[in-house]
């Protein structure tokens, strides 16, 4: 599923001044709809942009050791796709010319600016910025863009393909089985007189009942399929116990190295609840990998814990300290006055780091986080929930969540 970074990842800006009142003056204006990151010198921000991803940088002109416009200087060498925002207290004509090749988004005046103004073209530049760093890395992987996205079709297409045959072959399938429960009652209702008579019929007629049961299971099979959650990959909604159950099960089949060392603790809702927007089969490309993951860096012989609960509104998921303790996709834009299902997906190991846990929920993997999450970010977009990663320092303990609406 195509999507903005802008629209799921929580947008990063780093603060650069040396004045501790006009951080904690951002903090309070943007910390909740921002992950703000604060440098007090040249050296500090320097180091933040080296080691991740940054969607803005708001930088003072006037410091002390290196001013704003030769910070940018050097920082545009090792990130050319950040933008930057440069605080000013007076505006001179050589500032404004020295900022004209850096490509400088704006100059705003110290302390703060207008709120209105400011707050309503952050998303604007932070795009900018993103759209920009895509196409750098567009320009250097092009030819393995092109290729993944040949496969992602090819795999898309032969996908779409056996699902369909398969399904076309199971409806043919219970057809034949109605029509054979039909043709083996008509054959009792005209067994069963003759077998009376004759006591050497006994076992046929025993043969001709066990068939029939064989054929009574056999259907309703079948029935179950068509009205379960996977009969219609576009329309067949999820349920939530019953899914989450057999994405246990695909989940250890696929690490059955280790099946036998670590368990699940399934702790399910108790009545059966559907998801609102996201199908049976996107459910499990969802929770499938995150299971996965969690088995993965598990110590062994410990239990992984899958728990489901009710919420009565999706942002519950983040309120108090878990707004702190976890890393947020698709927070903006989830339903958040919705009611919903928070799953806790948990293991004996430890928490990311946040640069892990960030690059991770951007679609990449490392040697920690091994497994690709893209059926999880494409779906809390499509149905307009959420999910978080915990972070070190402040959890010690591996654990996802997922908030999805019912």
């Amino acid at each position: 599923m195509k999507f903005q970074d802008s629209e799921i990842i929580t947008p990063s800006i780093l603060l650069l001044d040396d004045e501790q009142q006009i951080h904690s003056a951002v903090k309070l204006r943007l910390g909740d709809s921002y992950r703000l990151l604060s440098a007090f010198n040249s050296k500090e921000a320097l180091a933040l942009i080296e080691r991740e991803p940054i969607d803005l940088c708001i930088v003072d002109v006037q410091m002390t050791e290196v001013d704003g416009l030769t910070f940018i200087e050097i920082a545009k060498k090792i990130d050319p796709a950040l933008g930057y925002i440069v605080f000013s207290g007076f505006d001179s004509d050589e500032n404004l010319r020295r900022a004209i090749p850096l490509q400088v988004f704006d100059f705003i005046p110290k302390p703060l600016p207008d709120r209105n103004h400011f707050e309503r073209v952050l998303p604007k530049w932070i795009d900018r910025t993103r759209a920009r760093r895509n196409e750098l890395q567009l320009v250097k992987n092009a030819s393995l863009a092109v290729r993944d996205l040949e496969l992602a079709r090819i795999e898309r297409d032969a996908e779409a393909i056996a699902s369909e045959s398969a399904r076309e072959a199971l409806f043919q399938a219970a057809g034949t089985l109605t029509t054979a429960q039909a043709l083996l009652l008509n054959a009792a209702y005209l067994f069963e007189p003759v077998a009376k008579n004759d006591p050497r019929l006994s076992p046929a007629q025993r043969s001709l009942r066990e068939a029939r049961q064989q054929v009574d299971a056999a259907s309703m099979i079948t029935d179950a399929y068509f009205g379960s959650a996977y009969a219609n990959r576009d329309s067949s909604p999820a349920i939530v116990d019953a899914c989450s159950r057999h994405a246990i099960t695909i989940a250890q089949r696929l690490v059955h190295s280790r099946q036998d060392q670590n368990t699940i603790d399934h702790r399910v809702l108790g009545r059966e609840v559907a998801l609102a927007g996201l199908p049976g089969l996107d459910f499990l490309t969802l929770l499938v990998p995150l299971i996965v993951q969690a088995l993965t860096v598990a110590t062994p012989g410990t239990t992984c814990r899958v728990q489901c609960d009710s919420l009565p509104r999706l942002d519950e998921a983040h309120r108090g300290m878990r707004g702190q303790d976890f890393v947020w996709i698709n927070r903006r834009n989830a339903m958040v006055s919705s009611p919903g299902v928070l799953l806790s997906i948990q293991a004996n190991a430890d928490a990311p780091s946040e640069l892990e846990a960030t690059s991770w929920l951007r679609g990449n993997t490392s040697p920690y986080l091994i497994i690709p999450i893209r059926g999880l970010i494409g779906g809390v977009q499509k149905c307009k929930g959420l999910a978080g990663v915990a972070i070190r320092p402040h959890s010690q303990r591996f654990e996802i969540l997922v908030a999805l609406p019912v």
